[in-house]
């Protein structure tokens, strides 16, 4: 009967509603969080850490992997505090190292000193972590230098960071703490730097579309059914 019809009908635009807000809702939950990934090699060494680190030659202890995800929006002012998320570092002697509740940024800076009497531009990432201990030693803190002599961006604006092949200068460095207080490093040059998409939302927006085409189909058998009383 045709007064059956508009709650049916009714079913059919509750999914396609439903779509929209999951295009909306994603968008806004994940437009400006990008992900990346990154390996690099060892070069350098404070004393207390010889022994735990190796040097030059591809085996356990002289590479490290890790990644992170930061904020992308658009900002203005060349430094973004809070910005980095899910921070994790693996190095390949067994430690690790992840992101704590402490400080984070990210910084675009242009003209300054990049040392050796060089100037240029600099994508820096930093963040305060924690994790297992090091020949006694505590994972305090991570920085990413990205560097090019000369130019490199246009403005401080937020930016993703630039890639490797754009670059004069890569340094990574791992700063620990021992039980006085005192600070040791180990430090090297970055490998690789992959951006990575984020699986979780894509999985999640398909199972969301696969329920609402569902939902579809079953308002669309509900029509159906209404027509033929």
């Amino acid at each position: 009967m045709q007064k059956n019809k508009p709650s049916s009908i009714k079913g059919l635009f509750l999914p396609a509603i439903a779509l929209c807000s999951l295009f909306v809702t994603g968008n806004v939950a994940q437009a400006a969080l990008v992900s990346y990934s990154f390996t690099g090699s060892v070069t350098q060494l404070n004393g207390p850490l010889l022994g735990t680190y190796s040097i030059g030659a591809v085996n356990a202890g002289s590479t490290i992997s890790g990644s992170f995800q930061f904020d992308n929006g658009a900002a203005t002012g060349g430094s973004y505090n809070g910005v980095v998320k899910n921070f994790t570092l693996n190095n390949l002697n067994g430690s690790t190292a992840v992101q704590t509740s402490g400080a984070n940024a990210i910084s675009i800076l242009k003209n300054i000193d990049l040392g050796d009497g060089f100037n240029g531009d600099r994508w820096r990432l930093a963040t305060d972590v924690s994790g297992n201990a090091v020949g006694g030693l505590k994972p305090y803190q991570f920085d990413l230098n990205l560097d090019r002599e000369g130019s490199l961006f246009s403005n401080t604006n937020m930016q993703n960071p630039p890639s490797l092949g754009t670059l004069t200068g890569t340094r990574w460095r791992l700063i620990f703490e021992n039980a006085s207080g005192n600070l040791v490093r180990v430090q090297g040059t970055l490998n690789s730097l992959t951006a990575v998409p984020l699986p979780a939302a894509m999985l999640l927006f398909g199972a969301g579309l696969i329920s609402l085409v569902g939902l579809g189909a079953g308002g669309l058998r509900n029509l159906r059914g209404t027509e033929q009383v």
